[in-house]
């Protein structure tokens, strides 16, 4: 199956960049697919746009936790 690359990811060693185009097993291309990494050529479906990544806020935190010992 022939794949466009939504965004940039690896598979194991491969390394498949935002744009390129890609024949590969369709094993691989299903997931790839179904992970919204990957669009398959010619495929106009609007469900394939790939989502953002989360942005994660973290706040440094302090346990309450003092000696507890009795």
């Amino acid at each position: 199956m022939r794949i466009e690359c939504l965004t940039t990811f690896l598979d194991g060693r491969e390394r498949f960049e935002k744009g390129d185009t890609f024949t590969i097993d369709d094993t691989k291309a299903a997931y790839f697919v179904q992970q919204k990494w990957a669009k398959k050529v010619g495929d106009q479906n609007p469900a394939h746009v790939a989502v953002a990544p989360a942005d994660l806020n973290i706040h440094n935190s302090k346990l309450g936790l003092g000696d507890n010992h009795g």
